[in-house]
């Protein structure tokens, strides 16, 4: 903001009167006080900005904390919690700014140099958006990556329903899933979406709403079907979160570097349209514009049974991935560097993995081949997709914990092939429901015996399949121990993990024409109480002669 010319110059004690009040009075308004990109140190002092549309916020100069966020004059924020932070917040940061455009937009830089991440915050007038990025440069402790909004329950009150747990007064495990006295579960695991479907998402009401934008997920982890906590009111908050990174079900490591952007919209109820953030790679440090940037395009064959393709990218630099349309995709907006590619039929690998390198200002073109596992000829259950799609309860486990009053029983005297997979478990658990009996029919026994394929998507403990039919318990070799993800999986409401398949070979003295019974177990040299005994997921089962 100009000086107007009419007024005298501020004498040199006026001047350092201003300077040490400016920092408390911020910049209100968007009022470009502070010069036109140029930066300021923001000694333990706070800093606001009002877009003058409707959003208006303050950042803590001390730790780096949004402390207010306000939208057409109402206070969002949770009483006595923070409007957004990184993680659960920092007791001290160094703010520093800058202000664009005579003072018609803002970044504010919040740092912690002890555990390496630098947080961003960028808005502009005319725009009720704040605009966010996470550069990390250090693996974390604990493990986490997330930006996190804690705002009133008694403003938004419309959020995803199975994520409400104010009111869910039993602990069902741990700290975060809950039950009412209906036997109604809820938690905050049960509002995910996966990364390549994912929308804005937030909570609403009263003519207010607030909604993340993911935007660009490259830097995350997990790859395109991923999922983690999203929205959870609690009762005393509405915690709205983008995770960057955890230890929730997770086959990746923390990636290093500028995570986002991402942000986070405010409107009068109705959730806002994705949009694009490249305009932020002239305003944020080490954001690589479009330019700088390449991408991937190419064909993709196989035989996969109707499901939908998918070819990703994963990498040190970051994670990518395009829908294969009519045998073809095409992945933009990529970091430059090495990638593994993956293609994918459902949400299962088929195929081998090629490596490809991506180059800035360039399109490096790739072609994938890959065929889903095929059927079993004496017998299937569910689709090899990498899912429990069509599995007992499979289509209530995202947002409902196994013990929920629900769900369907997961424990039956015997199970038949002929009654198909809607009536077979999706998941098994040591302590629940092991040994499951599975009886089929045989018109002949076959003379070299036969193979059994049990495809799995998750394990939790080091749980995995053991077979036993007639004369036949299946060795110690065949059910080799999992990956350890060191998390639990189904009953935080996802099911996806490594997908694993453990194939039996049952010899034909084992078996007889008619019906025959196999009994399938979990092993695991670990124990524990019900839902949280080891377990593993099923994908499909398959029979055929060897």
């Amino acid at each position: 903001m100009s000086i107007p010319s009419h007024r005298r110059p501020a004498s040199r004690k006026r001047r350092r009167a201003l300077a040490a009040g400016l920092a408390s009075a911020a910049v209100l308004g968007g009022a470009g006080l502070l010069g036109f990109g140029q930066p300021w140190a923001n000694a333990a002092a706070n800093v606001s900005f009002d877009t003058g549309t409707g959003l208006a916020f303050t950042i803590n100069g001390t730790n780096g904390d949004m402390t207010s966020l306000k939208h057409n004059g109402t206070e969002l924020a949770a009483s006595g919690q923070a409007a957004g932070q990184f993680q659960s917040g920092w007791s001290s940061a160094t703010v520093t700014g800058k202000t664009f455009n005579s003072g018609s937009s803002i970044l504010v830089s919040v740092a912690n140099t002890s555990i390496g991440v630098t947080q961003y915050y960028f808005a502009r007038k005319n725009d009720n958006t704040v605009y966010m990025a996470t550069g990390i440069t250090k693996a974390l402790n604990p493990g986490e990556a997330r930006f996190i909004s804690r705002l009133k329950p008694s403003v938004l009150t419309t959020s995803p329903a199975a994520a409400r747990t104010g009111g869910f007064s039993t602990t069902v495990e741990g700290s975060d899933v809950f039950a009412n006295s209906a036997g109604r579960t809820a938690s905050k695991f049960y509002s995910s979406q996966r990364l390549i479907a994912q929308q804005p998402f937030g909570a609403s009401g009263n003519g207010h709403g607030a909604f993340i934008l993911p935007a660009y997920t490259d830097m995350s982890s997990g790859g395109p079907f991923f999922r983690d906590i999203e929205v959870n009111d609690t009762g005393s908050a509405v915690n709205i979160t983008h995770y960057m990174f955890s230890g929730h079900q997770q086959t990746e490591a923390l990636r290093l570097g500028l995570h986002g952007p991402y942000a986070l919209a405010l409107t009068d109820g109705g959730a806002p349209a994705a949009r694009s953030m490249d305009f932020l790679a002239s305003f944020i440090p080490g954001m690589l514009s479009n330019a700088q940037r390449g991408g991937v395009s190419g064909t993709a064959a196989g035989t996969w049974n109707g499901l939908k393709a998918t070819v990703a990218l994963a990498g040190p630099n970051g994670q990518y991935w395009g829908p294969v349309k009519g045998g073809k995709f095409v992945i933009g907006h990529i970091r430059p560097g090495t990638y593994s590619a993956t293609l994918y039929a459902g949400e299962l690998a088929v195929g081998a993995t090629r490596s490809i390198t991506v180059t800035a200002g360039a399109t490096t073109t790739l072609a994938m081949t890959g065929n889903v596992p095929a059927a079993g000829t004496l017998f299937q259950l569910g689709t090899f997709d990498g899912t429990p799609a069509g599995f007992l309860n499979a289509d209530r486990i995202e947002t409902m914990h196994p013990s929920d009053s629900r769900m369907s029983a997961w424990k039956s005297g015997s199970y038949s092939v002929a009654n198909g997979a809607a009536t077979f478990p999706m998941a098994e658990f040591k302590s629940v429901n092991s040994p499951a009996a599975l009886t089929f029919d045989l018109a002949s026994v076959p003379a070299n015996g036969v193979r059994l394929r049990i495809a799995t998507t998750s394990n939790f403990a080091g749980g995995r399949p053991a077979v036993a039919i007639g004369s036949y318990t299946s060795p110690a070799s065949a059910s080799p121990t999992p990956a350890n993800l060191n998390s639990r999986g189904v009953t935080r409401g996802t099911w996806r993990g490594n997908n694993t398949t453990y194939t039996f070979t049952i010899p034909a003295s084992a078996l007889k024409t008619g019906s025959n019974a196999l009994s399938i177990s979990v092993v695991s040299g670990s124990s524990g109480e019900t839902f949280l005994s080891p377990n593993f997921v099923f994908d499909a089962l398959a029979l055929d002669p060897v």
